[in-house]
C-alpha cells in the first residue's frame, strides 16, 4: 500500500502532536529576564535591557552577524519565544537558529533557522526556487525556515556567494496578515527527529521533513544580523524537551 505525500504529512503531524501531548516534561525558561546565564556570545552584539535580550545597535551597524547561543545542546523540543524589531525602515533581519554548531574560526553557526524580519527580494531568488512577485519592496522573512553554513555545501544553491538555502517560505498573504511589524510576535519551533514545524502567532507557516543526514542535536542561538543599524529584542524564551 502506497500513501501520497499529503497523507504522509498528515500522519507525521498527528504523530508529533501525540508525542508532544503525551510528553511529561515541563517547560524550562532559557532566559531569566535579567542576565545571560546559560548563554555565551559577544557582549559587543548582545545585552540585556528591560527584561529582554537585545541584539544589534540603533547607532552603529554590525559588520558581521553574531549569535548568542545556549551552553546546552538540544535534540527534540518545542521552543517558544517572542521577538520584536526596533526598526522603522523594515530592514531588520534576525532569526533563531537551532540544532546549531559554531563554525570554527567564524562568527557563523551551522544550523536550521526560524527566520524573521525582512530582506531584499533578490536574495530570495538567489537562495531558493521561489521568485517574489514584488521585487521592489522588502521581502518578509517571518516564519521562513532556513539552513546555512554546513560543511557540505552541496545543499546550497549559490554556496559561492553564501552557504544558505530557504527550505520553506510562507504564503505571502498569510504571513502579512499574522505578523505584527511594530510589536511582539510569538515564534514556536517544533523539532522532532526529521520533522520541523514553525508557527508565528499560533499559525503554522512551514512544515518540513528532512531527508538528508543532518545533525539532530545542537544549540539554540539568537541572531543579531549584520547590516544597517537596528535592534532585535528577544524575551519569554522557554523550551520543552520531547
Amino acid at each position: 500500500m502506497f500513501l501520497s505525500n499529503k497523507y504522509i504529512s498528515i500522519i507525521t503531524s498527528l504523530i508529533i502532536l501525540l508525542l508532544i501531548g503525551c510528553e511529561a516534561s515541563t517547560e524550562t525558561f532559557l532566559f531569566d529576564g535579567s542576565t545571560l546565564e546559560g548563554w555565551e556570545g559577544s557582549s559587543r552584539a548582545f545585552r540585556v535591557e528591560g527584561g529582554s535580550i537585545i541584539g544589534g545597535d540603533l547607532e552603529e551597524p554590525l559588520n558581521e552577524s553574531y549569535y548568542l547561543c545556549t551552553t546546552k545542546m538540544y535534540r527534540n523540543f518545542e521552543l517558544t519565544l517572542s521577538a520584536k524589531f526596533n526598526d522603522d525602515k523594515a530592514i531588520g533581519n534576525a532569526g533563531v537558529s537551532f540544532r546549531a554548531k559554531r563554525v570554527p574560526n567564524s562568527n557563523e553557526v551551522a544550523s536550521y533557522q526560524a527566520d524573521m524580519g525582512h530582506i531584499a527580494p533578490k536574495f530570495i531568488s538567489l537562495f531558493s526556487d521561489h521568485t517574489p512577485q514584488d521585487m521592489d519592496n522588502p521581502f518578509s522573512l517571518w516564519g521562513s525556515l532556513v539552513d546555512e553554513c554546513r560543511a557540505d555545501t552541496s545543499r546550497y544553491p549559490n554556496a559561492d556567494q553564501f552557504p544558505v538555502v530557504f527550505l520553506g517560505i510562507p504564503d505571502r498573504t498569510q504571513i502579512n496578515e499574522i505578523v505584527k511589524i511594530d510589536d511582539w510576535n510569538e515564534i514556536k519551533v517544533f523539532a522532532y527527529e526529521n520533522n520541523i514545524e514553525i508557527r508565528v502567532n499560533g499559525v503554522t507557516t512551514v512544515k518540513f521533513t528532512e531527508n538528508k543526514d543532518i545533525s539532530k542535536e545542537g544549540f539554540i542561538c539568537l541572531q543579531a544580523h549584520s547590516g544597517e543599524p537596528f535592534e532585535i529584542q528577544y524575551k519569554d524564551i522557554k523550551i520543552k524537551e520531547l
